[in-house]
């Protein structure tokens, strides 16, 4: 059996004292399969993705990526894409990704500029100019 990607072990987020979103959630996702979280609003989807992501920090319990502990390093394995864009309107494409050629390490300009070329999304255009899913992809290519 291979090593899990993600495990949540007795995993707890609440925003309001007494009040769970996540309670001592168990799961395990194995390496090789693709999973999707389905729920009623507020049953704490996003939540937990954030909680993954490092966005939000657990009041109990831990996460587990590759067999380690959820840590700073963790980073450079995950990716997360929030509901709304969260960059300047103002921004150019471009701009974008020198902003993220400084910010992340490992960040391939190069690549980022071809994947830009494939899907047909023109580096100088300001974001306030595309449509919504044209930023969802720039944000993807992110």
């Amino acid at each position: 059996m291979s090593t899990p990607v993600l495990e949540c072990e007795r995993l707890t987020k609440s925003y309001r004292a007494g009040t769970p979103v996540l309670n001592e959630l168990d799961l395990t996702i194995p390496s090789g399969k693709i999973f999707g979280l389905l729920g009623p609003n507020g049953c704490g989807k996003s939540t937990l993705i954030k909680l993954i992501a490092g966005i939000l920090m657990p009041n109990s319990g831990g996460i587990k990526i590759c067999s380690e502990y959820r840590s700073e390093s963790s980073n450079a394995l995950i990716s997360y894409l929030p509901e709304r864009p969260y960059f300047s309107s103002r921004m150019k494409v471009n701009e974008l990704l020198d902003y993220f050629e400084d910010f992340y390490e490992d960040f391939d300009k190069l690549l980022a500029y071809n994947m830009l070329r494939d899907l047909k999304i023109e580096p100088l255009a300001q974001l306030k100019t595309l449509s919504k899913g044209t930023k969802e992809k720039v944000q993807l290519v992110l």
